[in-house]
């Protein structure tokens, strides 16, 4: 999203210090709805052997040699192949989709056995809060209002196993605010 701030930046390098221990160490990751700039993956940069960040607002030009883009929207399916990666991220990215059931289901094809699904989310109970705080010019309004889902953790989990993940951490952050799923293939 463009009309980041620096409040919205702060939000995103606190969610890389959540998940960046649940990153195995020379992963090839896939970060879903990397964004304009895949800030995540440049966080993650000395954990990784090499990465694709995927998001239709990327830039064509990669920012780093380990890092390549592709520009296209995240729909129902990836073009990416069967069994290539050790870490798919999805941070703050399955509220926006329109078919997030199916998008789990790609995670679990291109990651590898052992392979890790790693999402964060808002919680149901974040939505009136994000709201006033976008109305309010205080984070994103671009972000927020593009939400299309606010899941509950058990929907969540329910989406996971169905894709045959299984699911290692399933927690609240931000008080309660937001929601953590580490799942494995």
């Amino acid at each position: 999203m463009r009309d980041f701030n620096k409040i919205d930046f702060f939000i995103q390098k606190k969610r890389i210090k959540l998940i960046e221990k649940h990153v195995l160490p020379d992963s090839y990751i896939l970060d879903i709805g990397c964004g304009y700039y895949p800030q995540n993956l440049i966080n993650l940069e000395n954990k990784i052997v090499k990465a694709v960040g995927i998001d239709k607002d990327t830039p064509d030009k990669s920012v780093s040699a380990k890092i390549s883009l592709i520009k296209t929207e995240v729909s129902k399916t990836l073009p990416l192949p069967d069994n290539e990666f050790g870490c798919v991220l999805m941070l703050a990215v399955l509220e926006h989709l329109d078919y997030p059931e199916k998008i789990i289901h790609e995670c679990y094809r291109v990651l590898k056995p052992g392979g890790r699904l790693i999402i964060t989310i808002p919680s149901n109970y974040s939505k009136p809060l994000l709201e006033t705080l976008a109305i309010l010019g205080l984070i994103s309004r671009e972000e927020i209002f593009s939400h299309k889902n606010y899941f509950r953790k058990k929907e969540v989990e329910t989406l996971l196993n169905q894709a045959q993940f299984k699911t290692i951490i399933s927690k609240t952050y931000n008080l309660c605010f937001n929601y953590l799923f580490v799942s494995e293939k």
